[in-house]
């Protein structure tokens, strides 16, 4: 799979917020029911990177995440609203915009005991069978809450439907990363499930069952298939042995996926997802949605967003095939391994790259993004050890010079670093209080930025904050945009009165904060 273009976001699926419906209205879309959601159980690595599309609730108090049995139509959409911090907002729409064949109902994995989706992805618990006495027979439960299939209403029936996807940030459009197709039911050999996007597919997971009830169908038949004449590729789940097996592909949009047309484009994509059951089968879409780098400095100094490059895809093996072409591979094998999402650095300041943000990091120390996440308490690093406690008469009287070198890795040429310091204590970065650098070619370095006092500085602790500009955006001037890539670091600056002078003590400095 090739890699993916600078001019579209990382894959995430790599949010680390636990994405929880309330009864409330939602800050994306108040007037709409909104249930698309992230799985909160289950097994998979991934299941806090995907957000699941659900399907048929229509009130967010007694179905908050779908309802079951629901026949789905043209017009039907599946809404989610993710907090980011200091009142932001990735907002996501999906919507059916055809369907073709026989009809469709909204389906919760587990409802079939040879179900193994909601082994992987679940809110409330995944499904299970148990021996009633009373009823002298076994007895089906699934508590699972997250009804992100789609099935057949009718034995034996078949049906494509087509969806369009978008997503913003505080109204701006952004590109979604990529699509999730997943085998929601338990795939017969008489079945089949293909999803088809400009794009390129991973399979990622698989659910083994190499001795099943019926020996004869022992195969779980993939194929990708390069669709004629365009850059769409197809996603096709052949043949499975309806026990307890299943598969997961990740698709990655080619920049030819966006809508770009106009002068104000949405960035929406489209796919299509095609079932054939033989009684019933059911599929499952989701979105990768991208992680994100928060600022920590408190609240008053606004919520930067980097939206973080650090995804990536490998190999699953199965190399793609012209449209037509019948071969397969059998993924229902010991030997067989699926690819993976696998993180990268990208570009970042200082010697650790950022990790995702699980929600607002506003703190007064600016320690909330080194204390959480897993890259360690000493992931913002670029500010100098030198300038992060000093006294005011050695650093911070007016016309002193503060020359901060800033360090970063993987880095792009043309791609810039700004930094501000709070000098007048009024909570917010002014634009006075800015200086900005160019980094002069690709990888690691480090940028000198200078400050001089100004006269109406105020002689106590501040704060700095630092961000990292990508050569595509088009502008390093404000300190709590939404920006694709990079890293932002916000760091309290201590700075220390003067010492108090007596003969018969030690001399004692006064940190005056």
């Amino acid at each position: 799979m090739r890699n993916l273009s600078k001019y579209f976001i990382s894959l995430v699926g790599l949010w680390a917020l636990l994405y929880v419906q309330s009864s409330v209205a939602q800050p994306c879309y108040p007037d709409q029911v909104v249930t698309a959601a992230y799985a909160t159980g289950g097994t998979s690595p991934y299941k806090d990177q995907v957000l699941w599309l659900t399907w048929g609730s229509s009130n967010q108090t007694t179905d908050p995440y779908g309802k079951r049995d629901v026949t789905l139509s043209v017009g039907d959409k599946s809404y989610a609203s993710i907090p980011l911090g200091g009142d932001k907002y990735l907002c996501v729409e999906a919507e059916i915009i055809a369907i073709a064949g026989d009809p469709v109902t909204s389906y919760a994995p587990g409802d079939y005991f040879g179900d193994t989706f909601d082994d992987w992805y679940n809110i409330g618990g995944e499904s299970y069978t148990y021996w009633d006495e009373a009823i002298n027979d076994w007895v089906d439960v699934n508590p699972n809450q997250l009804v992100a299939g789609i099935i057949n209403r009718d034995q034996g029936g078949s049906a494509e439907l087509t969806l369009r996807c978008k997503a913003t940030i505080d109204g701006e459009p952004i590109r979604i990363a990529g699509m999730v197709v997943a085998d929601a039911e338990s795939l017969s050999w008489l079945e089949h499930i293909y999803a088809t996007a400009d794009g390129n597919w991973t399979l990622v997971e698989v659910q083994k069952n190499p001795n099943p009830y019926e020996p004869s169908h022992t195969n779980y038949r993939v194929r990708k298939e390069n669709v004629t004449g365009t850059t769409e590729q197809a996603m096709k789940f052949l043949y499975g042995n309806d026990d307890n097996t299943a598969a997961v592909a990740f698709l990655s949009f080619n920049e030819s996926a966006y809508n770009t047309a106009g002068p104000n484009p949405d960035f929406s994509v489209e796919f299509t997802a095609e079932l054939q059951g033989g009684g019933k089968t059911a599929l499952a879409l989701g979105l990768l949605t991208p992680n994100a780098d928060l600022g920590d400095a408190p609240e008053s100094y606004g919520s930067p967003v980097h939206l973080l490059q650090n995804l990536t895809l490998t190999d699953d093996g199965i190399a793609p095939v012209p449209q037509g072409n019948t071969s397969y591979t059998n993924v229902n094998t010991p030997s067989y391994e699926a690819g993976a999402l696998v993180s990268t650095d990208g570009s970042y300041l200082g010697s650790t790259a950022p990790d995702a943000d699980n929600g607002p990091m506003f703190s007064k120390d600016a320690l909330g993004d080194d204390l959480s996440g897993d890259a360690g308490p000493d992931e913002e690093d670029a500010w100098p050890e030198a300038y992060r406690r000093f006294s005011y008469k050695a650093h911070y009287m007016p016309g002193n010079a503060i020359v901060a070198e800033i360090p970063y890795r993987g880095a792009k040429a043309g791609a810039r670093i700004s930094g501000w310091i709070d000098f007048d204590l009024n909570g917010v970065f002014d634009e006075d209080e800015r200086q900005t650098a160019t980094i002069p070619a690709d990888g690691d370095g480090s940028v000198s930025l200078t400050w001089t006092v100004p006269a109406y500085r105020r002689p106590y602790s501040t704060y700095v904050r630092l961000r990292y500009f990508d050569p595509i955006e088009p502008d390093a001037t404000s300190p709590d945009s939404n920006v694709n890539f990079g890293e932002v670091e916000d760091h309290r600056i201590h700075i220390l009165g003067p010492a108090i002078t007596n003969p018969m003590l030690p001399s004692k400095a006064r940190n005056r904060e």
